[in-house]
């Protein structure tokens, strides 16, 4: 394989991304993609809520701490990938079922 490696995150994010049906997904996915493989698999998005922010449960304290001191960063990447202005902020939950 040639040329730059992507995640199966990116390429979910890039393939649901405006499809009618699948934008909780293409969120999810881009949230993944932006948190970073580590970081993904401690954190589940869980939806939007009304007010722009992304619904988030976190497995730990100390990953929801970090997620919360990169909010910025990882909203601007969600939107970048997106295409849109599609996470306003983040609500966070910590020790939830990732189910």
């Amino acid at each position: 394989m040639r040329g730059k490696r992507r995640t199966v995150a990116s390429v979910l994010a890039e393939t649901l991304s405006g499809r009618r049906g699948a934008d909780a997904a293409a969120v999810a996915a881009a949230l993944a993609e932006a948190c970073g493989p580590r970081m993904a698999r401690e954190v589940s998005c869980r939806g939007v809520l009304r007010d722009g922010r992304l619904l988030v449960l976190v497995s730990e304290q100390a990953w929801a701490d970090q997620l919360r001191a990169l909010e910025r960063e990882v909203c601007a990447r969600v939107n970048a990938r997106l295409g849109r202005d599609a996470a306003r902020g983040l609500e966070l939950r910590v020790g939830a079922a990732r189910g």
